[in-house]
């Protein structure tokens, strides 16, 4: 994969193409000059490693950029669009991409300092109700149930008012179904059962990549998990690992299994070729609305659990939506919404100081002509 989760150093050209898949820009990555078509702006973060290329592009007249990135994520894409005279681009200012965790899972009864009521239908229909008009949430779900006796369940069954719940979110057009693992716990019920700390350790409700184990598993088990998911709930568009718990292996699974975006802190898309982790986007938790997740222009994930809004109440993610929308959320996606945005690349040309926009997705664009 190219890239992390976690926003600390990162290589310059890991940087850039981050940044750029983050924003929906098309891009080529290449290690070998001779695969360089030679068309469009010519991004070389490191000059040295091609001084002919360089050199050649300057001469003829290319768009060039050198160098790493600018550290603020919004003079990125300034210093890529004077290059290239203008930019298009998904227009993603003021888009909170929602997250709501773990429905449907089991871990509510049995793990200590998690427990709680199920979420009141009063709450999930303020939820809906808040969302008509604004958007659209993503609820990461486990349509597996483990009893106390380790006996997997339909969650369906076992939970029936949550999935009535999810239904009428879905049915109402502001709710869509994504993948967290299929029941959010260790895979081997049987060593769960025999635990003596089933109930108080929480690595026991990690299911792709539990901590309990020292080596993760091998990416075909950790697709029939996410197989599973899909036979109960349908193809869907993203992966959350239950409890952030996921390797290299996880995002072959989720691949080979047809999704489309990895969330864990940043987004990893996996249309390219390489998995590839964004730059620049956050995951705050929903009660940590402010202004400043949206300086960049790019994506913000905004998630919480169920536990927040069975404990909270029905005002409680209400609540907190009317104060990311106070903060500049203009639009609340779901990660079908962002995975649509990014799934055709850009096609635009400046021709006598006009843009011409040949191909893009059915998404709203940001045409930006260098000044």
């Amino acid at each position: 994969m190219w890239g992390d989760t976690v926003e600390g150093w990162a290589d310059p050209a890991l940087d850039w193409i981050g940044t750029l898949a983050a924003a929906g820009v098309p891009f080529g990555a290449h290690a070998d000059p001779a695969a360089d078509d030679g068309d469009g702006l010519l991004l070389l973060p490191d000059p040295e490693a091609w001084p002919s290329q360089a050199q050649q592009a300057a001469d003829s007249g290319r768009p060039l950029v050198i160098g790493p990135p600018p550290e603020v994520h919004a003079d990125r894409l300034r210093v890529i669009r004077e290059a290239l005279g203008a930019l298009v681009r998904p227009d993603l200012d003021g888009v909170l991409v929602l997250r709501l965790d773990d429905p449907g899972a089991s871990l509510r009864e049995h793990l200590d300092g998690w427990r709680h009521p199920p979420v009141a239908q009063s709450a999930w229909d303020a939820l809906w109700g808040t969302l008509s008009g604004f958007g659209r949430v993503s609820v990461f779900c486990c349509p597996g149930w483990v009893e106390r006796d380790g006996l997997l369940v339909d969650s369906r069954s076992r939970d029936r008012d949550t999935w009535q719940a999810l239904e009428r979110g879905v049915a109402a057009g502001v709710a869509d179904l994504e993948c967290h693992g299929h029941t959010h716990l260790h895979p081997n019920r049987d060593a769960w059962l025999a635990a003596p700390d089933r109930f108080t350790n929480p690595d026991w409700y990690r299911e792709l990549w539990p901590p309990l184990e020292p080596a993760e598993p091998d990416w075909r088990d950790q697709a029939r998990i996410i197989g599973r998911w899909q036979s109960a709930c349908g193809q869907g568009t993203a992966l959350v690992a239950p409890g952030e718990g996921w390797g290299a292996g996880t995002l072959r699974a989720a691949r080979e299994r047809g999704l489309k975006l990895v969330n864990s802190w940043g987004i990893c898309r996996l249309d390219f070729p390489t998995p590839t982790w964004s730059r620049g986007v956050g995951s705050p938790y929903l009660d940590e609305a402010g202004p400043e997740w949206f300086t960049a222009g790019l994506p913000v994930i905004g998630y919480w659990h169920e536990r927040d809004m069975a404990v909270g109440g029905p005002a409680w993610a209400p609540e907190h939506l009317e104060r990311w929308r106070d903060a500049g959320a203009r639009r609340a996606w779901a990660f079908a919404d962002l995975a649509r945005s990014y799934e055709t690349p850009i096609e635009a040309y400046l021709e006598n100081g006009e843009v011409r926009v040949v191909r893009a997705p059915a998404v709203p664009l940001i045409t930006e002509v260098a000044a």
